[in-house]
């Protein structure tokens, strides 16, 4: 699900819904979404139930919508940290972002599942925090959630 051109680097957003708009319009511009706004919706909506600020400068977004063509995960690094009101009270510099359509079944909760259980490894997230080119995330997370 994570390819090269689902990958933001250095993207420059100053609030939240900032950074879930951009990785939105993104997700959209690659064919995935079919309505933005709704999507966007879904994805505030599910922020507003309980952070998905995970720890570590880390947030895992996600929503559920038939804004969303087909699943698709996104990850994006920050060009600078945004606060996301998160479970260690720091704030957020990466993220990954599950969109899936309303049709789908439990795909995002395997897929939000395998990531915190890498999250939890300080290597997993440096390596992450390290790289510097959407290839070399994508075939380290690919490595890495199969």
């Amino acid at each position: 699900m994570l390819e090269a051109q689902n990958i933001l680097l250095g993207l420059h957003a100053d609030s939240q819904e900032r950074v879930i708009r951009a990785v939105v319009q993104r997700a959209s511009e690659i064919g995935k979404i079919n309505d933005v706004e709704k999507t966007i919706q879904a994805v505030l909506d599910r922020e507003q139930e309980s952070t998905t600020g995970f720890g570590k400068g880390v947030a895992i977004p996600h929503g559920k919508t038939d804004g969303v063509k087909e699943p698709v995960l996104m990850f994006a690094k920050l060009a600078s940290a945004v606060e996301w009101k998160s479970l260690d009270d720091q704030p957020v510099d990466m993220l990954f972002m599950i969109l899936v359509p309303d049709t789908a079944q439990s795909e995002h909760l395997q897929i939000l599942a395998k990531l915190a259980r890498r999250l939890m490894h300080q290597d997993f997230v440096d390596h992450l925090r390290d790289a510097n080119s959407a290839e070399s995330i994508t075939s380290y997370i690919q490595e890495q959630l199969a």
